[in-house]
């Protein structure tokens, strides 16, 4: 196993070993001589680690290097199975879940339907059940996964490895000590929105460093980027943006509280306030086609999401003041112009119109796999990738 020893000469030969097998991970085809000048280490130290990690089958010899004089370096690359990760994401409504191996191939995935089940025990007995018919599926033992990572909605404490998923009953779930007493790999427990951003963004070149990324489902999330760092805040409370009052004695939250921005943009609180207006039930895609034919109550219900949305926007553009803005969710792939709207009833409500002259970007759902990126995140993770 690719473990960091705790002291003395271990801890360094351990570090190394890491160290070695992540740059041939991420370089895939990359000869001892590249590896001695990336990572300024000895010859004999390389060569004492690439042999252990050929022993042990972890990566192979592949291939020649192209080179106009002298002898052709053998070229290292990673055995893809040798290790797998496997991902979960615990939305409001399901429990998707992947594994995959070291090459970030797909080897199967699933999702489990929660009907309710809310309660700490139900939640950790559906996750174990995840990883075990991800191992069963595809036939590997315990022994090859490298490492699992839980992306969950909710107030997650990383450090404890905790998720209080439900606000309402407040019970938190030790989800890391759950998994760690079953499987022996690295548990990375992470929040959802923060995970897919992580994943997703934090290397994307031309993006600006400062970043908020806001996230619209079923319920309504967001995670801050500052200079490069993902900002947590006091007890991993920053980005609560579900929280933003947007109208004073307005709406009922499901934390409990009256008008904040959940109650007026989620998929529910736009879906239940077009019923209270029509009467009738319907997806929130179809709200958004009919306000964009004219009909009155869907555009009502639209304009509203739209002016309290631009509120919260509004106050996380004044204290942030990030170069992006990342927004996704089905209300802005579904309205036409939503962009431009936004943008234009953002800078009615600023102090200055510069406040809102940045760049925005939409995230399309069908590039969102969360599970994908918390798998590929516990694999960093646990080779002391720290993102």
């Amino acid at each position: 196993m690719l473990r960091i020893e705790n002291t003395g000469k271990s801890q360094m030969k351990s570090r190394n070993r890491v160290r070695v097998f992540r740059e041939i991970l991420n370089h895939e085809g990359i000869s001892r001589k590249q590896l001695e000048k990336r990572l300024g280490l000895s010859a004999p130290s390389v060569t004492r680690v690439v042999e252990e990690l050929l022993r042990e089958g972890l990566i192979c010899e592949e291939g020649t290097e192209q080179t106009h004089m002298g002898r052709r370096p053998v070229m290292l690359c990673v055995k893809k199975n040798a290790y797998y990760s496997v991902g979960m994401n615990l939305s409001r409504s399901r429990l998707y879940y992947c594994i995959r191996n070291l090459g970030g191939e797909p080897v199967h995935s699933g999702e489990i339907r929660l009907l309710g089940k809310t309660k700490g025990d139900q939640l950790l007995s559906l996750m174990e059940h995840a990883v075990q018919d991800c191992l069963e599926t595809a036939g590997i033992e315990k022994k090859h996964l490298l490492a699992i990572g839980i992306a969950s909605r909710g107030t997650v404490n990383e450090g404890k490895g905790s998720v209080i998923y439900s606000p309402d009953s407040g019970e938190e779930i030790h989800v890391k000590e759950y998994m760690g007493a079953r499987y022996d790999c690295e548990i990375l427990v992470e929040n959802n929105v923060i995970a897919d951003l992580k994943g997703q963004y934090l290397d994307l070149s031309g993006t600006n460093r400062n970043l908020v990324y806001l996230y619209i489902s079923d319920g309504v999330g967001g995670s801050i980027i500052c200079n490069g760092q993902v900002i947590d805040g006091e007890n991993s409370m920053a980005g609560k943006f579900a929280h933003i009052l947007v109208e004073s004695g307005g709406r009922r939250c499901a934390c409990g509280k009256r008008g904040h921005l959940e109650s007026y943009v989620s998929k529910p609180a736009m879906e239940e306030a077009y019923f209270e207006a029509s009467g009738k039930r319907l997806e929130l895609p179809e709200i958004c086609r009919l306000a964009g034919e004219g009909e009155e109550a869907a555009a009502a219900v639209l304009k509203d999401a739209i002016d309290k949305l631009a509120i919260g926007i509004n106050q996380i553009l004044l204290v942030v003041n990030p170069g992006t803005l990342v927004l996704y969710g089905d209300l802005f792939e579904s309205v036409d112009g939503i962009l431009e709207r936004l943008k234009q009833k953002t800078k009615e409500l600023a102090f200055t119109e510069e406040i809102a002259d940045n760049c925005w970007m939409v995230r399309e759902t069908k590039n969102v796999r969360i599970e994908d990126s918390i798998a590929r995140l516990s694999v960093e993770r646990a080779l002391e990738i720290i993102v």
